[in-house]
């Protein structure tokens, strides 16, 4: 699967196998960016736990009530929904 992330600074194109390593892949570059004690906490989480945090902030930031994600394949159709991320093939 073939997916363009556009989210805040981030403008990429990644090949993944599924939903669970895109959530994986998603986490580990959330990391990367994060002071060094925010990658702590990030690191910490499990995959799961990071996509419900996300849309949890997303959610504060904008007001909105979307449902926290079960799945990784829920976290990638909320980012698909919200426009954060396109899905190319």
């Amino acid at each position: 699967m073939k997916l363009h992330i556009h989210v805040q600074k981030v403008d990429e194109i990644v090949e993944v196998r599924d939903a669970a390593e895109a959530l994986r892949r998603t986490k580990q570059e959330a990391a990367k960016r994060a002071t060094f004690l925010q990658r702590a906490v990030v690191n910490a989480m499990s995959d799961l736990m990071f996509a419900s945090k996300a849309v949890e902030m997303n959610n504060a930031q904008s007001e909105r009530n979307d449902p926290l994600p079960r799945s990784a394949q829920e976290f990638l159709d909320w980012a698909v929904e919200r426009g954060y991320v396109s899905i190319l093939e």
